[in-house]
């Protein structure tokens, strides 16, 4: 069996402050090395359970958290930035199933540590043919688009709740509950270890579903100022629909899916 994992770092145990996520702080370093390690469980985890291949897109901010020589040798790691599919690179080559670790909630979210979608400093919400949807959901859109089922997703409470939401009712584990954006309740190390083991056990056990959805979409992007509209505009196929609001429509997702990342990059 061939899994394709996406690692981002906010729904990550023990990490709770920005410092621990963004470069050019000591923190970071801690919070790269909380990420590694529990990649590393998720992967242990995977090949006791029989998995023959397992590869790792690297999804945080530049994409070149995880300390590669510290990631079980069986490992394929995807780093680096930018990406064709950002989040979601590699996942064109075909795999059995997928899962996402260290998710986060939407933005917008209720005592949910790090909730945002894609980009903090830019967005506000998204919303998927009126429907608010966040990182997981769009990615695990993007997986059906190539046929591969997300069959199991870690994070915070929120996240986990908000999976069954976008996604269905698919194996999750919570390893943190959010206090609020920036403090969380975190489980103990051995129950992340008994966690990992157990969920995943059940994850490549579960048939999961291909989210393969026919369009049109619609996609709505709501900006934290009206700047981000302006420049995202310049793009022939967005659309300004509000002072902070532009609309993407397409009928074939992968195209909607990269339009969003340029529009994002327009807006940086």
């Amino acid at each position: 069996m061939k899994i394709y994992i996406s690692a981002d770092i906010e729904g990550i145990w023990g990490v709770v402050s920005r410092k621990q996520i963004i470069g050019e702080n000591p923190d970071y370093t801690r919070g790269r090395e909380l990420m590694t390690k529990e990649v590393n469980l998720v992967c242990k985890a995977l090949f006791e359970n029989g998995v023959e291949e397992i590869v790792i897109n690297d999804s945080h901010g530049p994409m070149d958290n995880l300390f590669i020589e510290q990631l079980n040798s069986r490992v394929q790691l995807i780093s680096g930035s930018p990406k064709p599919l950002s989040m979601m690179q590699g996942i064109e080559k075909g795999y059995d199933k997928a899962m996402f670790i260290g998710y986060h909630s939407r933005a917008g979210s209720s005592f949910s540590a790090f909730d945002h979608t894609y980009n903090s400093s830019l967005l506000a919400s998204v919303k998927l043919n009126g429907d608010p949807i966040g990182e997981a959901g769009m990615n695990a859109r993007l997986a059906g688009y190539y046929s591969v089922p997300v069959v199991f997703v870690s994070g915070d409470t929120m996240l986990t709740q908000q999976v069954e939401e976008e996604i269905g009712n698919i194996p999750t584990l919570a390893v943190k509950e959010s206090i609020n954006r920036s403090s969380a309740h975190n489980i103990s190390y051995e129950q992340l270890k008994d966690g990992y083991k157990s969920k995943i056990k059940e994850a490549l056990n579960f048939e999961g579903k291909v989210l393969a959805e026919e369009g049109p979409f619609i996609l709505e992007v709501e900006f934290l100022t009206s700047q981000g509209p302006s420049l995202a505009e310049r793009i022939p196929t967005v659309t300004k629909v509000g002072n902070k609001t532009v609309e993407i429509q397409n009928t074939d997702f992968l195209q909607l899916f990269k339009t969003l990342n340029a529009v994002l990059s327009a807006a940086e």
